[in-house]
Formats: structure tokens, sequence, C-alpha cells
């Protein structure tokens, strides 16, 4: 199989707020396209993600931009002019959100909001010096002077302590191609956060940098990450063993590539004093994971463009830690309560089959 490290790449989130022009047009960046686009945001306690053919994916860039946009332009909690309960509970969700830059370590975050054209450039030429792995590009969109444009970008990179073997697999009964734990080596690999049965457990899969945590929740609500990250914060400073001998581990691959479009949002007019004139034109972002026996890569762009109005003991349980029914990806700073990507795996369309 090809090598994927591990890279969870959260790129750009972009704010674009730009003057309503006198004749209602407004030129803003092309959407770009993918196989899976979504239009509907799931909206679960503080997370705003959206699904992807069943399963639900999140990422913290848009939050950083949103926070910039609200902290360094605006300078209080954003406002909309609408009386649609859904986007009003978007807007409040993002400005009381905890989500930010203090969940990620300065070396793989970017951000920058500021007006005009100017501060496009200004952006295109950063990232791409600081992150020159970025695939999903910069901000494409010629702005007026008066504009706005609010950006967040990070890029994580993170590989197992060793590799594990590339095997097939099975999830929800469906043969799938994925990776397990066949040597004593690879076992070290698998951390125990907590075991109530072998349909309900969390795990940690040891990385080779230590300040950052993936770990695999099964057996929970599969609507909302909330209960799997209580549990995870909660058992997080227990004694987290290795897999015994006899143990079993057996990990899916994943795959998926997403668009997601904030269209609740869209053309609405911002309500904070002095930004009357402004409105949301774009609000998207596009989110690329892969996982596999090496690591895994997640690279995730957001763009806003805010227009105008516009050997186990005798009798003891020999446990199995198998990912063969729906689980939690969830990928944090260690020492963190907050994560920078979740990923809820309810089905096989992530996964390629054998």
């Amino acid at each position: 199989m090809k090598f994927h490290a591990m890279l969870i790449l959260f790129v750009a989130v972009a704010f674009v707020v730009c003057k309503i022009p006198k004749n209602g047009k407004q030129v803003v960046e092309n959407i770009d396209s993918t196989d899976n686009q979504e239009t509907v945001t799931k909206v679960r306690g503080n997370f705003l993600g959206s699904e992807i053919k069943g399963n639900y994916i999140w990422g913290s860039a848009m939050n950083y931009a949103w926070h910039e946009l609200k902290d360094t332009i605006i300078k209080e909690p954003i406002k909309l002019e609408s009386k649609d309960p859904l986007a009003q509970k978007i807007v409040s969700t993002f400005n009381a959100s905890p989500f930010t830059k203090k969940d990620m370590d300065v070396a793989s975050y970017y951000v920058k909001c500021g007006f005009g054209q100017e501060t496009v450039d200004q952006i295109n030429r950063e990232v791409k010096k600081k992150f020159p792995q970025m695939t999903l590009g910069g901000v494409n969109v010629r702005l007026n002077p008066k504009d706005i444009i609010s950006f967040a970008y990070f890029l994580k990179k993170v590989k197992y302590r060793r590799v594990f073997d590339s095997a097939n697999v099975d999830f929800l009964g469906q043969p799938v191609r994925g990776f397990v734990a066949g040597t004593p080596q690879q076992r070290e690999n698998v951390c125990v956060v907590k075991y109530w049965n072998d349909d309900n457990f969390i795990i940690s899969l040891q990385l080779k940098d230590d300040n950052d945590e993936l770990l695999l929740a099964k057996g929970f609500d599969m609507t909302s990450p909330q209960s799997a990250l209580d549990s995870i914060v909660a058992f997080s400073n227990d004694y987290h063993p290795v897999i015994e001998p006899l143990e079993a581990f057996e990990m899916v691959n994943l795959h998926a590539i997403h668009t997601h479009v904030y269209e609740e949002l869209l053309q609405k007019k911002i309500g904070n004093d002095n930004f009357t004139h402004y409105a949301i034109g774009q609000m998207y972002e596009m989110i690329k994971f892969d996982l596999d026996e090496k690591g895994a890569r997640v690279e995730n762009k957001a763009v806003i463009a805010l227009p105008t109005a516009m050997p186990p003991e005798e009798g003891k349980k020999i446990r199995s830690f198998i990912m063969d029914k729906p689980f939690w990806v969830i990928m944090k700073r260690r020492g963190n309560k907050n994560p920078y990507f979740v990923l809820g795996v309810s089905n096989t369309e992530l996964m390629k089959k054998r």
C-alpha cells in the first residue's frame, strides 16, 4: 500500500467580508469541487460539522478564522440580521466556541485577518512559505480595499511509533482493507484508555510525537462526538497499558474527500454596528483525510467570503480491540480537552473494499 504519513492538515478558513456594491454583485472565490459536497450543517453541541456519505466529519480551522474575525475586526460577537433559527444557532455556536488556536501548536497553523487584496496576497505568500506541502491552495479571490478576509490553516504530520501490518478486516460484516497488530512491537502501539467490553472501549494509537494523540472510541453515540470526548477527558490521567499478547487489534483504512458549504449563512447581512453593509457571500471548507497502517493524512481548507449584502491468567477475559462497528476517530494535543479533528465512522463508504 502507498505510504501515507499521518498528516493532519486543516487548511484555510477564510472569511471574506466585502462591502455591498451598488449593483448588488460581488466577485468571490469559486468553490473547489469534490465528489462529496454537503450543504447542511450538523450542529452537535459545540461541533459544527457535516455528513459525508452517512459519516460525521468536523475540523477546527473554521473556528480559528471566525474567532480571528470576531476578535480583530468586529471586536465583539458576530451578529446576523436574520430570523432563521438555524442560522442564529450556528452563529451563536461559533461565537461561543471553545475551539481556539490554543488547541494547536504554533508551528502547525496560520491565521490572518485583514482588509482588501493586499491581505489576500500576503496570505497566499505567507501560508505557502510556511506550509510548502499544502495541496488545497490559498485564497483565490479579488477584493476591494474595504473588503475583509479572515483566513485560517493548519497542517499536522504524525506517524505511529511502529508500522502495523496491512490486512483484510471486516466492518459491519463487510470485507475492507485495514491493518492489525501482529507482533509484540506493534502491540506496543495500542494503549487501552478504557475498556468496558469488546463493543465499547477507547484506545490510543501511540505516535512518534508524544504531543499529539490519535484515539479510537467504539460503542458511543454516533450522532455526536461529545460523549466519547467526555469519556476520553475523564480517563485521560489514568494509567493506559498496552494490549496484552493474546489480545487482538484490527483497524480499517479510511479515505475521505469532502466539501462543506455553510449554506444556512449565505447572503445573510452582518448585524453589528458599523458592519451592516457587509454580508456572508461564501462560507465553505474542504477536508481530505487518509488513515492506514503507517499513519494518517488530513487536509482541511475553509473559506468564508462576506461580500456586502451578499498470555492471560486462568479465567481472565481475552479482550478484542477490533474496529468492526461504528467508532470515532479523535485527534488532539496531549493535555488538551479540545480536539482539532473528529471523524465519526458509521459505514464502509470511506473504506476501500477488498
